[in-house]
């Protein structure tokens, strides 16, 4: 290796360092290790995340719900990926309430439950989040997050957007308002 070469890789090496601490390599590291915040929990609760989803948005008159979307991984990959330790946190200890929840009113875990019994967890913490938000406490609470990234992740979704909402491949001219008839799907595009 010439004197050249040693410069260029040790310049690239020092480079790779000095981006990897600015953007946060310490806390990327410590979550691929783990931490005691062990963001892996989140992943381990993939499938309570999936129904929790497909109650917000379930399987209706032939159109797939958010589980055949896919969803339970877009969630952990978004919870992981896109929120701080603090918001990981708060939402796996989220999903620790919603079993607690069920084991309280129906002595089985949430994903046992049926539909209707879903829904009625729900009431008690859609109730909880509406009270938080009009108190104006931070973080939001569980069930907003959760519900959020449900409708991101299912309406943005091939299935979400085709089957749930009307959608043309190529769109015609731009048409600021376009009424829509009793039961019509809204736009995708």
């Amino acid at each position: 290796m010439n004197r050249r070469e040693a410069v260029r890789r040790a310049t690239y090496l020092l480079g790779g360092a000095i981006t990897f601490s600015g953007l946060g390599g310490c806390e990327m590291l410590n979550g691929v290790l783990g931490s005691e915040n062990e963001p892996q929990s989140i992943a381990s609760q993939e499938s309570l995340i999936a129904e929790i989803a497909d109650t917000i948005i379930p399987d209706n008159k032939g159109v797939p719900g958010a589980k055949a979307a896919g969803l339970g991984p877009f969630i952990v990959m978004m919870i992981q990926d896109c929120y701080t330790a603090d918001i990981q946190k708060h939402f796996a200890d989220g999903l620790i309430k919603v079993d607690e929840a069920s084991k309280g009113k129906y002595n089985k875990l949430f994903i046992s439950l049926t539909l209707k019994e879903r829904e009625e967890i729900f009431k008690l913490f859609k109730a909880e989040a509406e009270a938080q938000i009009t108190a104006g406490d931070n973080p939001s609470h569980f069930f907003s997050l959760i519900y959020e990234l449900t409708c991101l992740g299912y309406y943005t979704s091939e299935i979400g957007a085709t089957k749930s909402l009307r959608y043309v491949h190529i769109p015609g001219k731009y048409e600021a308002c376009i009424p829509l008839q009793p039961g019509q799907k809204a736009w995708a595009t």
